[in-house]
Order: structure tokens, then sequence, then C-alpha cells
């Protein structure tokens, strides 16, 4: 089959690779039709992530038909159109029988190795996914191919960070950073809060943000939205999903006393100069989020089927499996928001 292989650091190839086969009876081969980029991509495209394979199969966000099924797997059936959900659990450690499967101690990350134990990835013609009951998840009828890619990953990590942001009715959020997961995080936002301030350097982001009903701004624009929007007593959440130290920094500086900010951006900083100073005197609550596919892919999905919300106004570029270098080309350049490959 074909396969989006890193083969080192800044060595993105498309390669002949031996197909998937079942390994275990909990396994199942999936046939992709639908795979997205996301920035945690391209963290060991610059290498930046240590002990990462070379030849390892990028990409945690896939949809596909089932092709076979090991002799354990009892709820999907060859033919079924399902959604993976970007990390795998074992349904047995503790973490997942107390409702934690992010925090699985068997857990991986499809497309990488090194900080997890390998596990290729759906940037490929085919996959194997492990844990495939629970991995796994049919799609509706309703739902597209290129919207449900978004459930991987992208839309239950913009739905978390909402959530642990703790919005009321009437709040005002800040988002900073209007990539896929900002965008995803605008939607649900728009929901909840009277009014939601994106903050974004990039022009086309902001464009997309405004789009979704929010108000958004230039990075050396956003205290000045956020006063004026708060009467100056500062955003009562804010969304950190742009993974920078600036952002993070800039969002303690901007949510109000006794507000949350709850961080969906990839930090990897050992060593971040965390302000305890002004942390205690606002006494604010600092949360890191990710997101929860196993725990809210059905109720998205049944959002995404009956209208309520619609991810793919983020995709900006669609490629072939065979154009992936010019798909990592302009999404590194910052020049795409969400790109897809089809396989």
């Amino acid at each position: 089959m074909r396969a989006v292989v890193l083969a080192g650091v800044g060595d993105l190839r498309l390669e002949e690779v031996p197909d998937p086969r079942l390994q275990e009876p909990t396994d199942a081969i999936v046939r992709v039709t639908r795979t997205g980029l996301c920035g945690a991509d391209l963290f060991p495209f610059h290498g930046h992530t240590p002990g990462f394979e070379d030849g390892t199969i990028l990409g945690h966000e896939y949809v596909g038909v089932v092709e076979e099924v090991g002799d354990s797997v009892t709820r999907l059936a060859r033919g079924n159109r399902v959604v993976s959900t970007s990390t795998i659990s074992c349904g047995a450690c503790a973490h997942c029988r107390a409702g934690r499967p992010s925090q699985c101690l068997e857990r991986a990350l499809f497309g990488y190795s090194g900080v997890y134990q390998r596990l290729d990835g759906g940037q490929a013609e085919l996959v194997r996914v492990p844990f495939a009951d629970r991995s796994l998840f049919v799609v509706p009828q309703a739902v597209s191919d290129d919207a449900a890619v978004f459930v991987a990953d992208m839309l239950p990590t913009g739905y978390n960070a909402v959530k642990r942001a703790e919005l009321e009715q009437g709040d005002v959020v800040a988002v900073l950073g209007c990539g896929t997961v900002g965008l995803m995080a605008i939607l649900f936002a728009r929901r909840v809060a009277r009014r939601v301030i994106a903050v974004d350097g990039v022009s086309a982001r902001r464009e997309l943000a405004a789009s979704l009903g929010a108000e958004a701004v230039a990075p050396e624009d956003a205290a000045d939205a956020v006063a004026a929007a708060t009467d100056g007593i500062g955003a009562d959440a804010v969304i950190e999903a742009a993974g920078a130290p600036a952002a993070l920094t800039a969002a303690m500086s901007l949510v109000r006393g006794l507000g949350t900010v709850s961080v969906v951006g990839a930090h990897f900083e050992p060593d971040f100069p965390l302000n305890n100073g002004l942390m205690f005197e606002k006494e604010m609550t600092l949360r890191v989020t990710w997101g929860h596919p196993f725990n809210d892919r059905e109720r998205i999905l049944a959002m995404i089927a009956e209208g309520t919300i619609d991810p793919t106004v983020a995709v900006t570029h669609r490629f072939e499996l065979t154009q992936a270098q010019e798909a990592y080309r302009v999404f590194d350049g910052r020049e795409a928001v969400k790109v897809l490959l089809n396989p």
C-alpha cells in the first residue's frame, strides 16, 4: 500500500509499504477514505519529538471502511464506515475503568513513536487499529467523511476546551489561536458565551473565526478588545489553543479574577516561567485539556448529523495522498488551516 512516511527530520515521503495485518484478536484493518493533517504531525517533522522512529507512518485523524476484524471484535463488521479515536485505550487499566481513557496506561497516538509506543497512522491506504471495539465508531449516514474526520481529535478537543473552561450563559471568552482546534472551540463557545473574542496573527484565520460569529482581532489588539467587552475586568475564560509560550502568558493576563484558563495548545516546555504571583492574585484556575473522543464522539456526531455544527468550515485545502509533500508544505507554512488527504 501507499503511505506517508517520515523517513527523518523534514524528510517526508510517499512510500510503498507492506499492508498492515491483524496482530491481535482485538484488531481491525480499515481502508482509509479521508485523513487529516494536524499540528501535532509537525512536531516529529521538525524533530521535536524525542525518540521518534524513522519510518513511522503519520496521521491520527482518519475515517474509513472496515476491511477485516479480529476474532474478538464484536461491535464492528466488514463494510462499516467508521471514524477512529486519535489515541487507543485498552479498556482494562485503572484509568480506563474510571472513565479516563485519555490517560490509559497503554495509550498510543496513531502516527507517533518515541513518546508513546509506536503506532503507525492513518495517512495511508490501510491502517491497523488496536482495541477496535473501543477505537472505532460507526459514522451515521448523514455525516460526510470530511466532517467525520474532525471527530477523531479536533472537535472533541474544542468541545472539551469549552467544557473545562466552565463557561456560563452570558460569559465573555477569548480564544487564542484560530487554527483548527481554536475554530472548533469557537463553534461550541458561541452556543454559550454572549461574546467570543478570537485572537490570531494570521488574517485568513481571523476571517474564518469572524465567519463563525467571533470578534476576531490580532494579538496586539487582544487586551483592548477584552477590556472593552468586560469593562476592564477581563474575560470570564480564556481558551489557549495556540500552543505557544507567548499565548499562555497572554491568556493569564487576559482572564479575570477567579476566571479559568483552559489550555489545549500542545506545550512541551520544561521550564515555562509560570507567574505564580499573578495566579495567586487572580485566584485563577489553570487547566490543561485534551480531547476525549471516547467520551464525546457520539454526541458530537449527532450534532453534526442534525446540522447543529459544521466543522468542515475549517477545511481550506484538499489533496490526493500522492500530493502529501505539497500538503505538508502549505500546512507547515500556515497557508492552510485544515488540510484533508484523500487516499
